[in-house]
């Protein structure tokens, strides 16, 4: 039993960061400046079946719940509000804490909704460090940092009635396929990077990533690529369709071989065919109120 548990928590160390989570943040604005910022994290089923089955089992197999974080990875699912209101800081200046909801999503998935509000957007940065706090604790116990992380930024100025959003999403993903420690250590195994990826889609089923805009009371004009009503979507990914889709397959396995040959505009062509993905791809996106 010992050993299926240690199995068990090596593969859930890893999962629970990379395929066993849905991230949704909307950045809802009005003509002010001020607005709310609201998140959702959601952990699928089996994250939650495992925690609740170790917590059972776990101490009878000699392992206790600091293995692994595991007391770690509870809080990330089921944060206290003391811990969220101190996460606000995380956006900027001048956030603060307004509400959270734990539950289940639509589909069943375990986590929690988070709601700050905010004065000023151009105080407002999202990045890599607006995650839960507990979050950043896991993935540091692991022995990563994430000063290491470049997974891209949006940044606002408010001239107006003229919002300019500054997004360096499409640059970070740049960094993000070609910094592939996993990918590197299939090709040792004389697999292809294209390989490794289809099997780890197996376990994103039904992971979801997504940085959205909503502005209030509409939207006048906007050069935005992607938007639906007066939402605006900075960035919306099905991991599973993306990891399966045969382009991105064939654009990493050339990366890894060729990372030099990688630029943005070769990765802004691949995000315009990649079933699964949008990304709002322009460098400065405006947008006028109504």
């Amino acid at each position: 039993m010992r050993r299926f548990f240690l199995t068990a928590l090596a593969f859930l160390t890893v999962g629970v960061c990379s395929s066993c989570v849905r991230t949704s943040t909307v950045v809802k604005l009005e003509r002010d400046g001020s607005g709310e910022i609201i998140s959702r994290y959601h952990f699928s089923p089996q994250v939650a079946a495992f925690l609740e089955q170790f917590e059972a089992m776990g101490p009878q197999a000699g392992i206790p719940m600091e293995a692994a974080n595991l007391g770690i990875i509870r809080e990330i699912m089921t944060p206290h509000e003391k811990a969220l209101t101190k996460d606000a800081e995380n956006y900027g200046a001048g956030v603060t804490y307004t509400r959270h909801e734990i539950g289940k999503d639509s589909e069943g998935w375990e986590g929690y909704i988070v709601v700050y509000a905010f004065e000023d957007i151009r105080q407002i940065v999202i990045d890599q460090n607006t995650v839960p706090g507990k979050a950043k604790e896991f993935i540091e116990a692991r022995g990563q940092a994430f000063g290491d992380q470049k997974g891209g930024s949006l940044r606002f100025e408010l001239d107006g009635d003229l919002l300019t959003i500054h997004s360096s999403l499409a640059d970070g993903n740049v960094h993000e396929i070609v910094n592939g420690d996993q990918l590197a250590k299939a090709k040792e195994m004389g697999m292809k990077p294209s390989e490794a990826i289809k099997m780890a889609a197996n376990t994103t089923q039904g992971m979801r990533a997504g940085f959205f805009l909503r502005i209030v009371p509409g939207i006048a004009e906007t050069n935005a690529e992607h938007r639906t009503g007066d939402l605006i979507i900075m960035n919306d990914a099905e991991i599973s369709k993306v990891l399966q889709d045969p382009d991105f397959g064939s654009f990493v396995d050339e990366a890894i071989e060729n990372p030099e040959g990688v630029d943005l505009e070769g990765v802004k062509e691949l995000f315009r065919k990649i079933e699964g993905m949008t990304v709002e791809l322009a460098d400065e996106v405006t947008v006028r109120f109504q």
